[in-house]
């Protein structure tokens, strides 16, 4: 175990009850899900540990995310859920803000939207602000805009100076030299590579100071989020520039699901990974009465980062590693 200071555990135990505490005043049930299971999520950037018995009989993985299981949950009728858990992704080494193994708070909450769910998250982040972020972040949080919602379109328009339109991607990645691939090989690449390396490059590192919530998405990078009016109903959170939430207008299409499943089955393909069997339990949860709702993911490693005010995870988690 990575050593932390005693004030930092108690730190961590005080912001995990006062978590819990808010959630069950708005009517959350605390509820959990299996670590290990026989079937992980499909996204093909996300890569699982492996697990097997000493013999080889059995195996299994350790999950990146709870999302399928507390998804099941929504299904048989419960309303509103949250769960702290570990998950775990292979790759995520190498720097001051990723941890193999890390704490996540999921929660799904029916009725709501990604809007209602942005307006709900940021009076969450106010108050746990309010009990323990540093004195400069509890002046800074009432002044305008130090928490902010911007559309995907705005911060590329400002930043980028056009939209993201493939055209567009592939040209600004020409102009910029992000990439060492030109000419012809550009134009081969799937959406998502393009975009995100715009993204990641010209935008992500202008968000600034402050809270930002960015939303709707090129249907493109839907994921499991809704396509509504031609944007994938979806935002991510950011602090001083480091993500911190991805959240979802959630699909309960159940053949769009399976469609969008085979894609990324495909896109495993062509990068080499191990391609993983559909979680048939899980798409039949969708048919089987999978409410309207929206559900959100935050990495607490990182938000108990940002709110110490201190500089890297091997200050305030226990399952950072060094390098």
């Amino acid at each position: 175990m990575h050593s932390l200071p005693k004030d930092t555990l108690i730190f961590r135990s005080q912001v995990f009850r006062k978590v819990r505490e808010i959630l069950w005043r708005d009517g959350f049930l605390e509820v959990d899900t299996p670590t290990f299971k026989p079937i992980v999520g499909m996204e093909p950037y996300l890569d699982p540990y492996e697990v097997r018995s000493p013999g080889g009989q059995e195996k299994g993985y350790l999950i990146t995310s709870p999302e399928y299981s507390l998804k099941q949950m929504m299904a048989n009728g419960l309303t509103r859920i949250f769960e702290l858990a570990h998950t775990f992704r292979s790759g995520e080494m190498g720097s001051e803000f990723h941890s193999k193994e890390f704490l996540m708070l999921e929660l799904y909450a029916k009725g709501m939207d990604d809007l209602a769910l942005r307006q709900y998250i940021e009076t969450f982040l106010r108050e746990l602000i309010h009990t323990f972020g540093t004195k400069e972040q509890q002046q800074k949080s009432t002044t305008p805009n130090w928490i902010c919602h911007l559309s995907v379109t705005e911060v590329f328009l400002e930043n980028v100076g056009h939209g993201f339109s493939r055209e567009d991607l592939i040209q600004t990645i020409r102009n910029q030299k992000l990439s060492t691939s030109f000419g012809q090989e550009l134009e081969t690449w799937q959406y998502e590579d393009l975009f995100f390396l715009v993204f990641l490059n010209l935008v992500e590192p202008k968000l600034g100071d402050g809270i930002v919530f960015l939303y709707d998405y090129p249907p493109e990078c839907a994921a499991l989020a809704r396509v509504v009016d031609g944007v994938a109903k979806r935002f991510e959170i950011y602090w001083d520039g480091l993500e911190l939430a991805n959240a979802f207008f959630e699909l309960s299409d159940v053949k769009e699901q399976r469609k969008r499943f085979l894609e990324e089955q495909g896109l495993r393909t062509k990068l080499g990974k191990e391609v993983f069997p559909m979680d048939e339990d899980f798409l039949s949860s969708l048919e089987n009465g999978f409410p309207e709702c929206a559900g959100i993911s935050i990495g607490m490693d990182r938000l108990l980062l940002k709110l110490s005010g201190k500089h890297g995870l091997g200050e305030i988690s226990p399952y950072w590693m060094e390098v």
